[in-house]
């Protein structure tokens, strides 16, 4: 069989097992809670490895590997190293509380608990709307999974586009947070032996030894081999590096899809044995971006657009039956966020946004309200679906260097502004509501500020305007916080 025909037999058996469990969820039963966070009944370890699989999603296996490719080594200690290492920080350190402080107040999403906490509905509504940036972030997982499998298909990127979305609506209106966490984690095993298999895969199928393979980068660009990268447009110093990379990895936790899901934990205990589980794999997960040198040693010719890149090194570089099953795990990738995006995104809407004014407006029963917000999520994530598919095509026809600097203004906006309300929140309980408000709007007003006014030539790394953009906000907690911002 050719490889696209291995491939298509490995993505029809991994969709009939995605519709089983699809099944399996559905027999739970389903309410507003289990649809936004599984009803808190699922083991620790699964929820990690769910959360691990969100985390590297598409960007960790396809998108950020081909920046790697482009702008070499530099781009592996930023992205792999620095920026895992705050994310791991920002999740020790904030989790275990975030859980304790959601279960106590019944929080179904980070807007709604950012709005108890600071008694301030207002917040909740604000936080809610924020978080529409979250789309620029499901483009990407989108964009990602339609490059790579109208490749290995050889079929038009307009239907495989349309399959991708339609496929993720279809499983999640059927199962919601329960499906979610047991498909991340079927997905998360398939993607731990993938990341293998990326990870070995120069020396293992391009027969060359590491050293061999930095002596050809350096033969390439001797840029490609040191830590920085001056030529670059992401990792030109040491600031841009692993400054701003670890201090976007802090923040970036406070995205709904990742701090939240310590709100499916049942207890304290959970959380170590959760913790565990994401440094584990999630370590094994962003060691794949290693594999974007070896398609620079491996990929011959001209140099290929960013996104395209491991599309191409994994077509070439591994026979047709490994071909399907990496294919697979970027798929299993993909789809594990993107579901965890879509339904993340679709209980702030329904829970922040339209139940609060079901109540409000209408004299309906609980269940009644409950009933019609379900129904609105799914109609919601049909809208969603749309929207995702027009911006897609448009950044897969015209992208900025890469999807990934879309996603990143727009996700990195995004946590910018919830960081200091979620941190504060939890460690300063005296804080009043307009300090960390404050904060985290003028932060997003400098991250977007940065980089759409231009300013300073850092103004092409979404990274370093949301680094600066945190400082600046934690600048103003600082300040205001001692000049009367606590009762």
């Amino acid at each position: 069989m050719s490889g696209s025909q291995y491939t298509l037999v490995a993505v029809l058996i991994y969709a009939i097992g995605i519709g089983l469990l699809a099944l399996l969820a559905r027999r739970k039963g389903q309410s507003l809670e289990s649809f936004a966070i599984g009803g808190r009944k699922d083991n620790p370890f699964f929820i990690g490895l769910s959360l691990a699989a969100n985390m590297t999603s598409a960007a960790t296996f396809v998108i950020n590997p081909g920046l790697v490719y482009l702008y070499g080594f530099s781009g592996f200690l930023g992205y792999a190293v620095a920026a895992p290492a705050g994310i791991f920080l920002g999740l020790i350190v904030m989790s275990k509380k975030f859980r304790q402080m959601g279960e106590a107040r019944n929080a179904l999403t980070i807007p709604q608990w950012i709005g108890q906490r600071f008694n301030n509905e207002g917040m909740t509504r604000f936080f809610a709307v924020l978080s529409f940036l979250q789309i620029t972030f499901i483009v990407l997982i989108a964009v990602g999974l339609t490059i790579v499998l109208s490749r290995v298909l050889q079929a038009p990127y307009p239907l495989i586009l349309f399959l991708v979305l339609a496929f993720t609506l279809s499983y999640i209106v059927i199962g919601g947070a329960s499906i979610h966490i047991l498909t991340n984690s079927y997905q998360g095993i398939i993607m731990s032996v993938v990341a293998v298999l990326l990870i070995i895969s120069g020396p293992l199928f391009g027969h060359l030894s590491l050293t061999e393979i930095f002596q050809t980068l350096k033969s390439i660009d001797p840029n490609l081999v040191r830590p920085t990268n001056p030529n670059s447009l992401l990792f030109r110093d040491l600031f841009e590096v692993f400054i701003a990379n670890f201090l976007v990895g802090v923040a970036i936790i406070c995205q709904p899809h990742i701090l939240s899901k310590a709100l499916y934990l049942r207890s304290d205990k959970d959380v170590n044995a959760y913790l565990l589980t994401v440094v584990v794999v999630g370590s094994l997960y962003f060691f794949v971006l290693f594999s974007g040198l070896y398609a620079r040693v491996f990929l011959h010719g001209p140099v290929l657009p960013p996104d395209q890149s491991m599309a191409a090194y994994i077509n070439q570089i591994f026979p047709p039956p490994v071909l399907a099953l990496v294919t697979l795990g970027i798929l299993a990738a993909g789809f594990s966020t993107l579901e965890g995006l879509f339904i993340a995104l679709s209980t702030i809407v329904s829970i922040d946004l339209f139940k609060s004014f079901l109540q409000k407006r209408f004299a309906f029963n609980e269940s009644v309200v409950e009933q019609k917000t379900l129904l609105g999520t799914r109609i919601f994530l049909i809208v969603l679906a749309v929207v995702v598919y027009f911006l897609s095509v448009w950044q897969i026809e015209h992208p900025s260097l890469s999807v990934a600097i879309f996603a990143q203004n727009g996700v990195y906006g995004l946590f910018v502004a919830t960081f200091w309300p979620i941190f504060t929140g939890l460690f300063l309980p005296r804080i009043k509501a307009w300090v960390p408000f404050w904060a985290g709007t003028l932060g997003l007003l400098v991250h977007f500020g940065m980089y759409y006014g231009k300013i300073t030539h850092y103004h092409t790394n979404p990274g370093v305007c949301a680094a600066i953009a945190l400082l600046v906000g934690g600048l103003i907690v600082l300040v205001f916080y001692r000049a009367g911002g606590k009762s």
